[in-house]
């Protein structure tokens, strides 16, 4: 997963800090040793005054010199063992209580990234993906064809709501599968309360547990962020400028629902055609027909769009008054 200089950084000093953290209490119990068994001290003087030797007599060719040393070194650790299991300690006391015994708490092996840095890697972009709480309820698994009729049907397409539902949840499973190879775009537009978002969130939730990094934003989080970076240069809209144009997806929720003006139209072209430049992947989610879509956004705009995105039409009733009418009904 590619993290952003940012994230990395963000990560390294959790790491720094276990290792801080570990060294502390290593020093604390050396401490603790020390003063419930004075002798420990001593021993260790002997031990570090040895080691120093066996590495001096080896340097110097002196094979049978070191290895008698190694011998002395030996029979002092049996010693120490025996020393510290009879104060009631155990003989790795002194073992840094590492998160990951695997790097050590340092995040790599062998200068790979250790599966506990990957792991860290997707929690943080969960957190930082603004979906973190509802993705355990919105994904391709909890996905209902249920809400969908198979009735009512679009003449525009020639596809019932139930038809169009299931082609989109394809074409979005599709997209997932083949993110890796193909990357790729998709604008889900079409009838309020018709599951875009949700769908939205079943991709996101689906790279996620990939280790790709996903944000996601409301039209009006998506704005604020560009209209705070460029006019009040706030700090954490900064970042989160970075992260729009880096990450691996970027999802754009319910475009057209913010104040359209002319900053906004040319910061959604900027965005969409930078992130195309450097092949990453968009979603967007609207419920603005394409003719209106072209009106507010520009013909640039748009021409990006219908190019290099593909369409995915839901309609149909409005899944979230049905729910609230099944609730109440006790269904």
């Amino acid at each position: 997963m590619a993290l952003t200089n940012a994230q990395y950084d963000s990560l390294m000093r959790q790491y720094n800090h276990k290792q801080m953290r570990n060294h502390q209490i290593v020093a604390q119990r050396e401490q603790e040793l020390y003063r419930k068994i004075p002798a420990l001290a001593q021993l260790d003087d002997e031990v570090s005054r040895l080691s120093v030797a066996s590495v001096e007599k080896l340097l110097d060719g002196d094979a049978k010199a070191s290895a008698a040393l190694k011998s002395q070194l030996h029979d002092l650790k049996q010693k120490r063992e025996t020393l510290m299991q009879s104060a009631g300690f155990p003989v790795d006391y002194l073992v840094p209580p590492y998160d990951c015994p695997d790097c050590k708490d340092t995040g790599f092996i062998d200068g790979k990234r250790c599966h506990c840095f990957v792991q860290a890697s997707i929690e943080l972009v969960y957190s930082q993906s603004h979906l973190d709480d509802i993705l355990d309820r919105e994904n391709f698994d909890t996905f209902c064809f249920d809400y969908y009729s198979p009735d009512i049907k679009d003449p525009g397409i020639g596809s019932t709501s139930l038809e169009s539902a299931k082609q989109a949840y394809d074409t979005a499973l599709n997209f997932v599968h083949h993110f890796s190879t193909e990357g790729g775009n998709l604008l889900l537009y079409g009838d309020t309360g018709t599951g875009k978002t949700f769908l939205s969130n079943c991709i996101a939730k689906a790279l996620l547990d990939q280790g790709y990094s996903v944000i996601y934003f409301t039209a009006f989080q998506f704005f604020d962020i560009f209209e705070k970076d460029v006019f009040q240069k706030d700090e954490e809209a900064m970042e989160a400028h970075e992260h729009i144009f880096q990450c691996d997806l970027l999802i754009i929720d319910d475009l057209g629902t913010e104040f359209s003006n002319s900053f906004t139209t040319s910061q959604l072209f900027l965005c969409l055609n930078e992130r195309l430049l450097r092949g990453k992947s968009t979603v967007i989610s609207t419920n603005l027909p394409m003719g209106q879509l072209r009106e507010i956004y520009s013909e640039r705009t748009s021409s990006r769009i219908f190019s290099n995105y593909q369409l995915c039409k839901l309609f149909g009733d409005d899944i979230r008054i049905k729910k609230k009418l099944s609730n109440e009904k006790g269904v």
